[in-house]
């Protein structure tokens, strides 16, 4: 039981280190200019090509642009409400201080576990004492969202968000709209990031 919760106690570690965040099977990290003062932006706007794009790293016979149609005023509203309770509003002059722009990648992806892959090669006490051999092997559809923040005088990104999940194309829409609203929340959560 000790073990266990040692355990449990160092996965969280980990992940807090790692500045990952997991609810509900989405993995989010962010990445920002250091140097970048994110107090003084009050307005944002979405880029002039488009709010997003959606890039397909698979033949799976979905159309990207019917893809961004549907799923496109989801992410535009998840986007504004987190960004509102962060003080930023919609830019009504036509001159934001942020321009905004994502991204969605759907693709493969894979996770493997095997026998051993939390020992070292050689353990402390010799020779390994059982062969690292396959034991878990999953493929799958992820779907990846990559938001950025650019400052719109300086045409920089000074914010960058990815935010990562399974795809169930299994669940209804409202259920999917819900996770990418829940998505972009835990992703926007480190926005501002805090300087150390």
């Amino acid at each position: 039981m000790k073990n266990a919760v040692r355990f449990a106690s160092l996965v969280v570690a980990v992940l807090l280190a790692l500045g990952v965040a997991v609810s509900a099977g989405v993995k989010v990290r962010a990445d920002f200019d250091k140097e970048y003062d994110f107090t003084k932006p009050k307005t944002f706007g979405w880029h002039p090509d488009g709010a997003g794009e959606v890039k397909m790293l698979q033949q799976s016979g979905d159309d990207p642009v019917k893809l961004i149609e549907r799923f496109d005023p989801v992410f535009k509203d998840a986007i504004a409400t987190e960004l509102a309770k962060r003080g930023l509003v919609v830019a009504t002059n036509g001159k934001p201080d942020i321009v905004i722009h994502y991204y969605v990648l759907i693709g493969p992806n894979s996770e493997s576990q095997f026998r051993g892959q939390f020992v070292g090669a050689v353990p402390p006490w010799g020779l390994p004492d059982f062969a690292m051999t396959n034991t878990s092997f999953k493929i799958f559809e992820q779907g990846t969202v990559v938001l950025d923040l650019m400052d719109a005088a300086r045409k920089e990104i000074v914010w960058r968000g990815v935010a990562e999940a399974k795809i169930d194309r299994e669940k209804l829409p409202a259920e999917r709209d819900k996770r990418i609203r829940d998505g972009i929340a835990d992703l926007l959560k480190k926005f501002p990031p805090k300087k150390k």
